[in-house]
C-alpha cells in the first residue's frame, strides 16, 4: 500500500484558522483580529515533511504523539516542562508525551516528524543495537557543528519535496534526515559505542558489496556472502539495510550486479553470434521473461534492442 500524501491548506479568518490548528494541535488560541495559515505537508507514516506559515499571533499546547524536530524564522518561542526556548535561535525536540507550549508570531517553521516505533527500528538498524530505545537526553543539538549539518540536510531535504512520490527518493531523503537527526541530538547512551557500531556496519557492507560483485558470476548465495565477509546473514541484512545505496538488500545487490554485468555482455557481444537467452542464462536469470522486464525496469529499453544496437 502507498501511504504517501502531499497535501497543502490555506486557511483564511480568525474563526477558519482557530478550527484548522484545533483540529491539528486540540488546546489553541488565536491571538489575533486577522489570522491565516499556510501548511505544505509531504511524507507518509514514517515520517513527515511540513511548512508552516503563520499568518498570527497564537499559543498552542500540543501533546506530541511523535517525534518532532523543529526549526523556525524569528518568532516560535516554547516551553516543554521547565525548558524553554525559540525555535528561530536552535532547532529543538518534542518527544513522545511531552506536552508543548508554542508561541508562534508571524512567522515560518519547519518541521521534520518520525513515527516514534519506525524512528526506533531504525536507529536499531543503523547501530545494529537491537535493544536501542529511541530517547533525548536535551532538546537541542549536541554541538553548533551538527547543528548546522542537521539544518543543512532539512534544507536539502525540502528541495526534494517535488519527487517524494517516488518510493526510492523518499527513501534516500528519509534516510538522510534519520542519520543527521541520529548524529545532530543528544540520543542518550554512548555515541562512541553508536559510532563504532554504525563503522563495524559500514565496513561489512563495503566487504559484501565487493564480494558480491566478484562472484556476482558464480552460483553463490548470500549465505556465501555473509560467510566470506564475517557475519551472519542477519548481520548482512542488517549493514545493507542500513547502508544501501542501489539495494536495501544483499538479494537485491546481487541481482543488480549481474544484470549489470548481462548488459555489459549484450553491449559487448556479436548478435549473429548469441542470442539474449544465453546471455541472460550465464548470469543466472533463468526466467527469460522476467530478465526482459528487469532489463526494461533499468535500461528503458529491452536486452534485443541492446545486442542489436
Amino acid at each position: 500500500m502507498n501511504d504517501f500524501f502531499d497535501s497543502r491548506v490555506r486557511t483564511d479568518g480568525v474563526a477558519d484558522t482557530q478550527a484548522w490548528l484545533q483540529a491539528q494541535y486540540g488546546r489553541v488560541d488565536v491571538l489575533a483580529d486577522h489570522a491565516s495559515i499556510s501548511e505544505h505537508a509531504v511524507g507518509d507514516e514514517s515520517f513527515a515533511l511540513r511548512r508552516l506559515a503563520w499568518e498570527c499571533r497564537a499559543e498552542i499546547v500540543y501533546e506530541a504523539d511523535r517525534f518532532f524536530f523543529a526549526t523556525s524564522g524569528p518568532g516560535y518561542a516554547w516551553s516543554i516542562g521547565s525548558r524553554e526556548g525559540d525555535y528561530s535561535v536552535e532547532p529543538g525536540i518534542v518527544e513522545p508525551g511531552h506536552e508543548l507550549i508554542g508561541r508562534p508570531d508571524e512567522t515560518e517553521v519547519q518541521l521534520l516528524s518520525f513515527d516514534a516505533q519506525w524512528l526506533r527500528e531504525a536507529a536499531r538498524t543503523i547501530y545494529g543495537d537491537e535493544a536501542l530505545e529511541i530517547r533525548f537526553g536535551d532538546t537541542g543539538p549536541v554541538s553548533r557543528r551538527l547543528r548546522d549539518y542537521w539544518l543543512a540536510t532539512v534544507r536539502w531535504s525540502l528541495t526534494q519535496t517535488p519527487l517524494l512520490a517516488e518510493p526510492l527518493v523518499r527513501a534516500h531523503v528519509r534516510r538522510a534526515l534519520v542519520a543527521a537527526t541520529l548524529e545532530a541530538f543528544p540520543l542518550l547512551g554512548d555515541p562512541r559505542e553508536r559510532r563504532a557500531s554504525a563503522i563495524e556496519q559500514a565496513a561489512v557492507y563495503a566487504a559484501a558489496v565487493s564480494w558480491i560483485d566478484d562472484h556476482a558470476s558464480l552460483p553463490v548465495t548470500i549465505d556465501d556472502a555473509a560467510r566470506a565477509v564475517g557475519t551472519s546473514t542477519q548481520g548482512l541484512r542488517r549493514a545493507f539495510l542500513a547502508n544501501g545505496h542501489l539495494a536495501s538488500t544483499p538479494e537485491g545487490h546481487l541481482a543488480h550486479a549481474r544484470l549489470s554485468a548481462a548488459h555489459a555482455d549484450l553491449l559487448a557481444a556479436d548478435p549473429t553470434a548469441t542470442n539474449v537467452a544465453d546471455i541472460a542464462a550465464r548470469w543466472g536469470f533463468v526466467d527469460l521473461a522476467a530478465f526482459v522486464q528487469a532489463y526494461r525496469d533499468a535500461y528503458r529499453t529491452t536486452p534485443r534492442r541492446t545486442l542489436d544496437r
